[in-house]
C-alpha cells in the first residue's frame, strides 16, 4: 500500500509538472525559431513567384477535376447518361459550388491582352476553360517534338467512349486541349547560421 501511495504521489507530481507547459525561455526560443523559418520561407517564395502561382493553379485544377468527377458519379448512380453529353463543352466553373477568386467570367471572342494574368476565364467561342499564366518560365506545350513555351493552358469537358467499336460511354473528364508541362521551381531555403559557442554546449 505504501509503494502505491508513493507511486501515486510521483504520478501526481509529474502531472503537475506537465501541466505547467513551456517555460518563458522555451517560448522565446520557439517564437524566435518560427520567425526565422517564416522569414526565410517568405523570402524564398517572394523570389520565386512562379512556384506560388503554379501551386495555386494546381489546387484549383484539382477542385475542377473533383467537380467533374462528382457529375460523372451522379450520372452513373442515377443512370442518367444524357447529363454527361449536356455537360460536354460546358463551363467547368459552373460545376463548382464557389468559383475561385481569380475566375473572371465567360467571354465570347475576348481580347486576351485586355485581361489580367493569373486568371481563369471561359472562352465561349471554343468552349474551353483558359488559364492565363503570369510567371510562365517553366510552362511548355509538349505535344510536339520540341517543347514550346506558352503562357496559357486550355481545358475542356469531354466524354470518354469505348474504343472497341461499341461506342459505349465510359466516363467524363476534364482534359487539357493540348499536352503541357509546368515544371516546378526548386526552392532552396538557406541553412540557419551557426550560433557562436554552440559546439561547446
Amino acid at each position: 500500500m505504501r509503494s502505491l501511495s508513493i507511486q501515486g504521489k510521483a504520478i501526481s507530481h509529474g502531472a503537475k509538472r506537465r501541466q505547467r507547459g513551456f517555460t518563458m525561455f522555451e517560448m522565446v526560443v520557439y517564437i524566435l525559431a518560427a520567425s526565422i523559418l517564416f522569414a526565410a520561407a517568405f523570402d524564398r517564395y517572394r523570389e520565386f513567384p512562379g512556384e506560388a502561382e503554379r501551386a495555386n493553379f494546381q489546387a484549383i485544377l484539382a477542385q475542377l477535376n473533383t467537380a467533374v468527377n462528382l457529375q460523372m458519379m451522379r450520372a452513373i448512380v442515377s443512370e442518367s447518361y444524357s447529363r454527361p453529353s449536356e455537360l460536354e463543352g460546358g463551363n467547368p466553373m459552373d460545376l463548382m459550388l464557389t468559383p475561385p477568386g481569380n475566375y473572371v467570367g465567360a467571354f465570347n471572342g475576348v481580347d486576351v491582352s485586355t485581361l489580367p494574368r493569373r486568371v481563369w476565364y471561359f472562352d465561349e467561342s471554343t468552349q474551353e476553360l483558359v488559364y492565363l499564366a503570369d510567371s510562365a518560365e517553366n510552362l511548355y506545350r509538349t505535344d510536339a517534338e520540341t517543347p514550346v513555351p506558352i503562357d496559357s493552358v486550355r481545358f475542356s469537358i469531354a466524354n470518354v467512349y469505348a474504343r472497341d467499336g461499341s461506342g459505349g460511354w465510359e466516363g467524363m473528364m476534364l482534359e487539357p486541349v493540348y499536352a503541357y508541362r509546368w515544371a516546378a521551381v526548386p526552392l532552396e531555403i538557406p541553412a540557419a547560421p551557426a550560433v557562436p559557442g554552440a559546439d561547446a554546449l
